[in-house]
């Protein structure tokens, strides 16, 4: 009797615990409605939130409740996206405590639609080549990472008349991007420009089509190229035989086939590092097996015969250089005549510590996959700035001296896609978020987009700022993560000069520093007087600022006055906003002038006083533009006070909900939205490039773009998209 008394008091003990945790509401689908509600035309959660429950950033409460109602009564609306709601919808209201606790419980958000899962199909060049079952698994691993189905298959032979099939098969099942090592650079156009035609993202992996320059060449439609530098790479290789003959002698060639564009480039290389001898090696011939190691053993073979003091042989591929070395090996001129190996399988590395090969030039397949099945992702996902036209990927050079360094193994071919019973976990990097200020819907949006990736990624994940958007405060919260040992940091820097020392300090640390949002220097990490951060990842805000006053001085009739709130000098993105309104202001050729600056300090308060004065001292003021969330904040409260919105225009530059409702409300009259969600999305992907090995795969500058958000627009996807999340 005891113990079931005992039993009774802990349940009853439980159940009180359950009824006070707000989770636990969640988890029993408890929740009543305060009240019912019916939406109306120009409804909007936030504005349905602030009016029964007093706080705008209650409305994710409401969609839960009405979320959780909708299991039970199907006359409830499911809501999927908080921002979509559509008129005649039944919602659920809840009492103003469950609305607290449905909010402190953190419930998942009712707008996170699951992500389409995309398919990636990877067509390579030839079936059980070890460069290829490399990349293969590369690309695989990257799929895996990032939740998207893969397929890969190749012809028997390297031929584009047996390509052609493969690919229009992929092409036929669906698929949603193509990486495509070309077996001919000519005649896999044609297929390769179905595949775009049918909205499917195509990348070109090792080999390119028309002349590999997608961006002014005569074939534009892959959105890169990737793969290894190869008229470099055969430079290199012949360098080093020609040094490892004295410097004289005779060469010979052993090529694939004409058209294919990398073996094309490493001859060209191999041939220029010949040339620049000036004559002291002389070239004795190319000859091309149709990928066949038999025909290329028998090639070499009959040039041996005719060539006795042949000196070295440059096997362009796998199977040529297995050939050429087959057929020296045979007439025992092992180690007498060098063979040098531009491909790393394991059948190489062999030869190489034979005595066969003299040297063997690894290129980084799996890299290749990896960064293909990425760009892809982002393409799909509309983040294709991130994309660079072109990747070289590097290669490793390997001899009989370096050959079991970890770098040296790392890079030699794999023989089976099959997992690896060796193969080392993969390092769990830490990036951190150092963002320019606390609770703004911009950097809030930023944040949730690099918490998603890194997710993604397997990667931990850390993000603070500071109270106000100032140096002297960001600088203690980045030295701080620095010395939690992060391995890369993304910084929305908060002053261009005075946060350089404070990202050094990371840099010096061999911490992967790359900005988002904000610059410093002056942008330009190429060459510019800062050049230590990877990538400048954010907006054009030249290009914003002119795009928003343009769009004031259309709507105040072409003439007129404008004034420009901004928040301090010396913050990269507000001064280009700035300065891209007084472009479009100076284009009018004085039809419409500016009336003055006003610097807020990052206070809607201030910008509210300071745009007060500026409508008493200008009372036939046209228009306001706001550099950012607060500085437009500010600026349309101080419109609407003086009982002039409508009457004097304002554009908003940050598209938090609140300025969304301003629009709605006609206190503003557009929003220019950032893509803060890209910015951290493409940011930790950079970062995780970086650290994986791949930084070629980095573009220096990454405009994200953005959305104009119009009251005629308001309500679409896109825009609706666009707009910040306030948690």
């Amino acid at each position: 009797m005891k113990k079931l008394i005992n039993l009774l008091s802990i349940l009853t003990i439980l159940a009180f615990i359950l009824t006070l945790n707000p989770a636990a509401i969640l988890a029993q689908g408890e929740v009543t409605c305060e009240q019912d509600y019916v939406v109306q035309g120009d409804d909007t959660l936030s504005k349905i939130a602030d009016k029964f429950l007093g706080d705008v950033l209650a409305y994710q409460a409401i969609a839960d409740a009405t979320n959780m109602k909708t299991a039970a009564d199907s006359s409830y609306s499911k809501i999927d996206d908080v921002n979509l709601i559509e008129p005649g919808w039944k919602l659920c209201v809840p009492s103003a405590e469950q609305a607290g606790a449905l909010m402190s419980a953190g419930a998942p958000a009712a707008a996170a639609m699951p992500e389409k899962q995309y398919t990636v199909a990877l067509a390579y060049g030839v079936k059980n080549d070890g460069f290829y079952i490399t990349m293969e698994k590369g690309a695989k691993a990257m799929a895996d990472k990032l939740g998207m189905n893969f397929m890969a298959d190749g012809p028997e032979q390297f031929d584009a008349t047996l390509q052609t099939p493969i690919v229009d098969a992929m092409i036929a099942k669906g698929i949603d991007a193509l990486l495509i090592a070309a077996t001919d650079k000519q005649a896999m156009v044609e297929p390769m420009k179905r595949a775009a035609d049918a909205g499917i993202k195509v990348i070109s992996v090792d080999t390119f089509v028309g002349d590999g320059d997608y961006v002014k060449g005569p074939v534009t439609f892959p959105l890169s190229y990737i793969g290894s530098d190869n008229v470099l790479g055969g430079k290199i290789a012949c360098d080093a035989l020609i040094e490892s003959i004295g410097g004289t002698g005779k060469i010979y060639i052993q090529n694939v086939k004409p058209g294919i564009s990398t073996t094309d480039q490493r001859q060209q290389g191999c041939e220029e590092a010949i040339a620049a001898t000036g004559g002291a090696v002389t070239l004795v011939g190319v000859d091309f097996n149709g990928d066949s190691s038999a025909v290329a053993a028998e090639q070499t073979a009959a040039v041996l015969q005719r060539e006795p003091d042949l000196s070295a042989v440059f096997g362009t591929n796998l199977f040529s250089a297995r050939g050429a070395a087959q057929a020296v090996d045979n007439a025992g001129l092992a180690g007498v005549v060098k063979v040098a190996n531009f491909d790393a399988p394991e059948a190489a590395i062999e030869d190489l510590r034979n005595g066969i090969v003299d040297m063997v030039i690894a290129q980084k397949p799996g890299d290749i996959g990896a960064i293909a099945v990425n760009y892809a992702y982002m393409a799909l996902t509309g983040r294709e700035t991130a994309i660079a036209p072109r990747v070289p990927t590097g290669y490793v050079v390997i001899t009989r001296d370096n050959v079991d360094t970890p770098e040296a193994q790392g890079a030699i071919y794999k023989s089976s896609t099959a997992p690896e019973a060796a193969a080392m976990p993969e390092k769990q990097y830490t990036v951190a978020l150092a963002y320019g200020v606390k609770n703004d819907g911009f950097y809030i949006t930023m944040e949730k987009g690099a918490k998603a990736m890194a997710d993604k990624l397997g990667m931990n994940f850390m993000a603070d700022g500071p109270e106000q958007f100032d140096a002297t405060l960001q600088t203690p919260i980045v030295d701080a993560m620095i010395a939690k040992g992060i391995d890369a940091l993304l910084i929305a820097a908060t002053d261009k000069q005075a946060m350089v020392e404070p990202m050094k300090r990371a840099a010096d640390a061999g911490i992967k520093v790359i900005s988002v949002d904000t610059f410093v220097g002056d942008g330009d990490y190429v060459k510019g007087p800062v050049t230590f951060p990877l990538s400048y990842i954010g907006s054009d805000n030249v290009l914003g600022g002119k795009i928003a006053c343009d769009a004031l001085i259309e709507s105040i009739g072409g003439t007129g006055k404008i004034y420009i709130q901004n928040v301090k000098p010396g913050i990269s993105t507000t001064d280009q906003r700035q300065q891209g309104c007084e472009e479009a202001i100076a284009a009018t050729g004085g039809a419409v002038t500016l009336v003055g600056v006003d610097f807020n300090g990052d206070s809607s308060a201030v910008a509210a006083e300071q745009t007060a004065a500026v409508l008493q001292r200008e009372p036939d003021l046209s228009a306001v533009f706001g550099t950012n969330l607060f500085s437009a904040r500010g600026a349309a409260q101080a419109v609407d006070n003086a009982g002039l919105a409508g009457v004097v225009k304002v554009a908003n530059f940050d598209a938090p909900e609140a300025a969304i409702e301003d629009l709605r409300n006609g206190i503003v009259d557009m929003v220019i939205a950032q893509k803060p969600g890209d910015i951290g999305t493409v940011a930790v992907d950079y970062a995780y490039k970086a650290l994986t090995g791949r930084e070629t795969a980095i573009a220096p500058r990454v405009p994200t773009g953005y959305v104009v958000i119009t009251r005629d627009n308001v309500d679409t996807p896109e825009a609706q998209g666009a707009i910040y999340k306030s948690k």
